[in-house]
């Protein structure tokens, strides 16, 4: 349901690759997407550690340290888990559409604080522990999101404050007066250490130490955000934290808070009655537990519904993301044709919810009352043949981003080729494994493959950008990224394989501190030639292509920077990748009849792009895709613009780099020739944060953009 990259090769001149780059057919609009993504997929792999963590969190082997140097002068409060003491964030979020603050609070903290009565200059503030796993929302599914992708507490659940320098102290203690302070010290958030200056004030007694401070932070800054989940919230790069201290005063020899009363973990709520068996029950098994179970389910790490108790647990946010139609995933509009296996929720069936969750949210079900996932919502493929690689692949962290060709063929026992009726790619390390481009290698290139395979030591061989084959005759054929469904063609329909034909699987890696082996596998769904002459069929080749649309998103007026300069950019984007990259921008402009002055006028942060190209294929039309980065606002296809023909294709509003589906229509459409496409993108500067302002243009990186389309169509017997 995802995509990705673009292809470049030691060919002359500039323009005859480009010609063959656009004009380039591949079987699959969805698989050739993959390629197209490239490095910008890797701005995904933080949004994507949530499927597939555990949650348990790991709040072990933290404490907060005592300060045992205390003179008879001084006095020793403590701060204690559990007690009145807080911890605070605000952030300025607009979730589905409204803009609101969130705030979330942990009461579990801990740390010593030490005041010299004679001299307060010398009084000083031991380590500050917080547990930040136990930050608490109004929203428990907000909690989790925040825990898996942002914070990372589950495996970074403990932040820690260490004074360097106080000022405001009094020249004496009194107890009773407040004193205004300004605090400066280090704190540490998931690996990132920084300095943070709190202002509040502090009032002390000869029983508690009282004090308020706050602070602001950049988000970017400590690797928590800005947050943005495209259709749901998007949420300021400023964090206010508030610190509320009340610490007891103790006896010298007071032990310190033990680990367990730090590390602790979020409880439970309770359940009340509700009406849910009837209406809720069957929605949720019916379009949202096969994906949100434990059970192989890629959406359990966000919330499993296995249980009643589990949806009752977040009613309010189940009712949330199913009024914004943030959930299901479904990003195509109702302007669009109707397509297969629309998964999307009727009017009704949201209201139900709604209705569920303003009452409460409760349950007529005892809370362990298992919830059943309904039909698979795709085809599943037929597992005719499962093909390892030939042996398991390691790659280095001296590489973060590894792109790797592996070797598999496919049994051919007739000898007569092989017709392909179905693809599916199944990750193994999945916690590496970014996606896949599979592609079909003739037997003329067996030689190449044979001498590239291993040459480095390890199996398969380096392949940033395509397949690194210069054969002839190799093509992309299939692909995967997280969520994606296998591919399974028609009946009739299907992708041949000659004799002596060769997989070849370009997997991209990502290692952020380890490189576990690897063996993802291919599976194939295959009809012989003596299974075709049986069945009476005449199979015909699935046929597809790409068309690519400008993407020139200048910075704002408020932005500057050298990378600001178009050329700058494109000087940047040549280091990187090199090959034909660099023209890439310009070539797509000339192929539209654009010039760089039609999109350097910037009205706010939101800038368009549309071409109109006639259509390369024909026959029936079998599946239609749209491919933008995060900077995504909006998508348009249209068949036949300003005609009586006019159709509009697949129109996507809320654009999501998530959810990035292949549409397979439900009626019969004919693609003829002198037949036209319209493609429409928006995309949005303020929807991704950016360290350093750039000039967004067409390309693979990170924080480059793409207005890529695919349409496939299934040829005439």
């Amino acid at each position: 349901m995802r995509c990705r990259r673009v292809p470049y090769a030691a060919i002359s001149p500039i323009l005859d690759v480009m010609k063959a780059f656009v004009g380039l057919k591949w079987v699959r609009v969805g698989a050739f997407a993959l390629v197209l993504i490239g490095v910008a997929a890797l701005v995904t792999k933080d949004q994507w550690d949530w499927f597939f963590e555990p949650d348990d969190a790991q709040t072990t082997g933290v404490s907060a340290p005592t300060i045992d140097d205390v003179g008879d002068s001084e006095r020793l409060y403590r701060i204690s888990p559990g007690a009145d003491s807080s911890v605070t964030y605000t952030v300025q979020e607009r979730l589905a559409g409204t803009s609101k603050s969130a705030s979330g609070t942990t009461d579990v903290l801990a740390g010593d604080i030490v005041v010299n009565l004679e001299d307060p200059s010398l009084s000083r503030v031991g380590t500050i522990v917080v547990n930040v796993e136990m930050f608490e929302s109004d929203s428990r599914l907000r909690d989790k999101r925040i825990r898996h992708d942002f914070l990372e507490s589950t495996h970074f659940p403990f932040a820690t404050f260490e004074m360097t320098e106080v000022e405001g102290l009094p020249d004496a203690a009194t107890d009773g007066r407040p004193s205004a302070l300004t605090i400066t010290g280090d704190l540490t958030l998931k690996e990132t250490t920084a300095p943070v200056t709190f202002t509040g004030q502090a009032t002390m007694d000869e029983d508690k130490l009282s004090a308020t401070m706050s602070t602001t932070l950049l988000m970017s800054e400590f690797d928590i955000g800005p947050i943005n989940i495209a259709g749901l919230v998007h949420t300021s790069n400023e964090i206010e934290m508030d610190f509320v201290l009340e610490a007891d005063r103790v006896a010298l020899d007071s032990a310190a808070p033990d680990e367990s009363e730090l590390a602790v973990a979020p409880s439970l709520p309770e359940h009340g009655e509700g009406n849910f068996s009837e209406g809720v029950q069957p929605i949720l098994e019916a379009r949202c537990v096969s994906c949100h179970t434990t059970v192989d389910g890629p959406g359990s790490s966000t919330w499993a519904l296995d249980t009643a108790g589990d949806a009752a647990e977040i009613a309010e946010d189940i009712a949330l993301v199913t009024q914004s139609r943030y959930m299901p995933p479904w990003p195509a509009s109702d302007m669009s044709l109707k397509f297969e296996h629309d998964y999307s929720l009727t009017g009704e069936q949201v209201t139900t919810i709604a209705q569920w969750a303003e009452s409460g949210g409760g349950l007529d079900v005892p809370p362990d009352t298992k919830l059943e996932a309904g039909d698979d919502l795709f085809e599943p493929i037929q597992r005719d043949q499962v093909v390892p690689p030939a042996d398991p692949y390691i790659g280095s962290l001296d590489r973060p981003d590894d792109y790797r060709c592996q070797v598999h063929e496919i049994a051919d026992p007739e000898g007569n080729g092989t017709w392909l009726k179905g693809i599916a790619f199944e990750p193994d390390a999945t916690e590496i494994v970014h996606h896949s481009i599979i592609y079909r290698v003739p037997e003329s290139g067996r030689a190449e493959v044979e001498r590239l395979d291993g040459a480095d030591g390890s199996p398969g061989w380096t392949c940033f950008g395509l397949s690194n084959l210069q054969s002839p005759g190799v093509g992309s054929i299939g692909g995967w990224a997280p969520g994606q469904q296998p591919t399974v063609y028609p009946d009739g329909v299907g992708l041949y394989l000659a004799p002596g034909d060769l997989i070849v699987n370009q997997i991209h890696y990502h290692y952020d501190d380890s490189t576990p082996p690897d063996s993802s596998e291919l599976v194939f769904d295959t009809i012989s030639e003596a299974e075709i002459s049986a069945s009476g069929e005449t199979m015909r080749s699935i046929r597809g292509r790409s068309y690519l649309t400008p993407a020139e998103g200048p910075c704002t007026p408020e932005e500057v920077g050298p990378l600001c300069d178009r050329d700058a950019v494109l000087d940047d984007i040549d280091q990187k990748y090199g090959g034909v990259a660099r023209y890439i921008p310009n070539f797509v402009l000339g192929r539209c009849g654009g010039t760089v002055d039609d999109y350097d006028d910037l009205d706010g942060s939101v800038f368009y792009s549309a071409c109109e190209l006639p259509a390369g294929d024909f026959g029936k039309l079998r599946s239609v895709l749209g491919h933008m980065h995060e900077f995504g606002k909006a998508y348009r296809m249209t068949l036949n613009p300003g005609t009586p023909d006019e159709r509009i294709l697949l129109d996507i509003p809320t654009w999501s780099f998530e959810w990035q589906l292949y549409y397979v229509p439900t009626e019969d459409i004919t693609i003829k020739p002198g037949d036209s496409y319209l493609f429409e993108c928006w995309w949005d500067r303020s929807l991704v944060y950016m360290e350093e302002p750039r000039y967004i243009t067409w390309n693979e990186g990170t924080v480059d953009e793409m207005c890529f389309s695919g349409v496939s169509v299934v040829p005439e017997k």
